[in-house]
């Protein structure tokens, strides 16, 4: 199983570039059919040229450090399993809407503590960024109660967040700023 992973190159920018996909697609539902296909397509386009940016960039391939494995795993598990019990006791209690907001909230204080394990300090204002977009969108949710837009935006935002920081992680932001600067 390792070396399969290995094979795919599962890496911390990987991590992030597909889960920018998962939030977007979660933010495309909030749509109607028509447009929100478009969303869906326009996303999953960036996420792929990302992902393919990055793979072109041997540095970015570097998988998490093997010490911080383990522990990493746990991390996930736990964020897993407590996304997974927020929607379960929100949409008992009736208050669907606030499971995305609430879902961003919480990977995003899992990426704090995963900063440390992965030695990535730019994972630390990208974790307090969804904590802020998930406090917002459970703000923005409670005010239009029943209705997807909250939870659009949020999945929107945090996918939009997520593929920032794989850019910056692979200097994508440095070769834009270049070639923009040199016309």
């Amino acid at each position: 199983m390792r070396d399969r992973i290995r094979r795919i190159g599962v890496t911390p920018m990987g991590v992030a570039v597909v889960g920018g996909a998962l939030w977007w697609a979660i933010g495309s539902l909030a749509f109607p059919s028509g447009i929100g296909t478009l969303v869906l397509a326009f996303g999953l386009l960036v996420a792929g040229g990302l992902y393919r940016a990055a793979r072109r960039r041997p540095d970015a391939r570097v998988p998490s450090p093997a010490s911080a494995r383990g522990r990493l795993r746990r991390l996930v598990l736990l964020g897993g399993l407590l996304v997974v019990a927020a929607v379960l006791a929100l949409g008992g209690l009736g208050y669907s809407e606030l499971t995305s907001p609430v879902a961003c909230m919480i990977v995003g204080g899992c990426l704090v503590p995963a900063a440390a394990l992965l030695d990535r300090s730019g994972c630390v204002p990208l974790g307090a960024a969804l904590m802020v977009l998930g406090a917002c969108g459970a703000l923005l949710a409670l005010r239009s109660v029943g209705e997807l837009y909250p939870m659009g935006l949020v999945g929107l935002g945090a996918g939009a967040l997520l593929w920032a920081a794989a850019a910056v992680e692979v200097g994508l932001h440095l070769e834009l700023r270049t070639k923009i600067g040199s016309r």
